[in-house]
């Protein structure tokens, strides 16, 4: 695949991220990218790995069921519409994606269904049993206002817990050739799939490095704002564990509301000689 051909697919999918709560088309998206729609399909197909409707479907529904899992406050008519969905239509595509109705899912306590995450939902299964487990995530926890930067990114789709470690090698290398690693560099990551929901061998996952001037097409410019932000030292393994932790028993009994902004990884260490790395996951927040 040509590199601006990638560009241009990559900005696409920002788009659509940007715009989850309006009804999109083809080719308002393709115009994006100055391609033509059939041409476009086509190409986003051969990239993602999924045409471009049911690229827009999955992501809503999967980014739904994130909140009705994390937010549990929100109303389900108020996920139905940041989606894009009227709220009768959300309840019918819910349904027959998922097989359960939203007002189920947010109710069940053992979701994923997959073996291969068995012990992250016994995990946290067994934390929920603690009383003083809200506590004790909270006392990682910092709130603080994270200021704008410019993120220069390379996007992968992979399974997180397999590939994750080998793709960030390979793009530390990258940043090394183009001279980008100086004394005070930052790498940041951004997942934009839920494993516990998605197919967990396709998803997707933006690696970051914070520049002054961007040099390429593939930069985000994340503004500033408000973070949730969960201080993290251990094993790359039981990140999962974590993220999991704030999302199932923190965030959604806290006093803070969810922000539809992207969550970040501000990775501070490189693997230590015990095998741990430091950083912190920080989730976007608005007063509520």
């Amino acid at each position: 695949m040509p590199s601006d051909y990638l560009m241009s697919i990559n900005q696409a999918i920002n788009y659509i991220y940007q715009n989850l709560d309006k009804s999109l088309t083809v080719e308002e998206i393709a115009e994006q990218c100055c391609f033509s729609k059939y041409y476009f399909n086509r190409v986003f197909k051969l990239t993602v790995g999924q045409n471009i409707y049911s690229f827009i479907k999955r992501i809503k529904l999967e980014s739904a069921a994130f909140k009705l899992r994390a937010a549990k406050s929100r109303p389900i008519t108020t996920i139905a519409i940041e989606s894009g969905y009227s709220p009768s239509n959300f309840a019918s595509a819910f349904k027959q994606y998922f097989d359960v109705s939203a007002s189920d899912y947010r109710k069940m306590n053992d979701v994923p269904f997959k073996d291969s995450f068995a012990a992250v939902a016994e995990h946290i299964r067994n934390m929920k049993k603690d009383e003083h487990a809200f506590e004790e995530i909270s006392a990682k926890m910092r709130i603080k206002r994270i200021e704008g930067m410019n993120l220069m990114y390379k996007r992968v789709i992979c399974n997180y817990t397999r590939d994750l470690k080998e793709a960030w090698d390979l793009f530390c290398k990258e940043m090394e050739k183009q001279c980008l690693l100086d004394k005070d560099y930052l790498f940041v990551g951004i997942s934009y799939d839920d494993p516990l929901i998605a197919n967990e061998d396709h998803c997707m996952y933006d690696m970051c490095i914070a520049v002054d001037k961007p040099t390429s097409v593939n930069v985000h410019r994340i503004p500033s704002g408000l973070y949730a932000c969960y201080d993290f030292y251990d094993k790359l393994n039981k990140f999962i564990l974590a993220f999991n932790e704030i999302v199932s028993l923190w965030l959604p009994y806290c006093q803070y509301k969810l922000d539809n902004r992207p969550m970040l990884e501000i990775y501070h260490s490189e693997i230590d000689d015990r095998g741990n790395i430091r950083a912190e996951i920080c989730i976007p927040i608005q007063e509520s």
